[in-house]
């Protein structure tokens, strides 16, 4: 499992600002999550509370296999 590093810490006016810009920009939640170093959850929540729509990326986005 990752270690976050905002776990637990409060949202900045920056990180809220960066939510709003990357979805405006049509930015997927994990690559929003992934940027701010927070849960996919964490970005979902806040970006309810901020009234933004949230992009989720379509089946297997992201997904890498690691051959051997």
């Amino acid at each position: 499992m990752l270690a976050r590093a905002h776990h637990g810490q409060s949202w900045s006016a920056v990180e809220d600002e960066t939510v709003r810009c990357l979805f405006a920009d049509g930015a997927y939640l994990i690559d929003v999550a992934r940027r701010l170093g927070r849960s996919q959850e964490a970005v979902r929540t806040r970006a309810n509370i901020l009234h933004v729509p949230v992009r989720s990326a379509p089946r297997g986005y992201g997904f890498r296999i690691r051959l051997a």
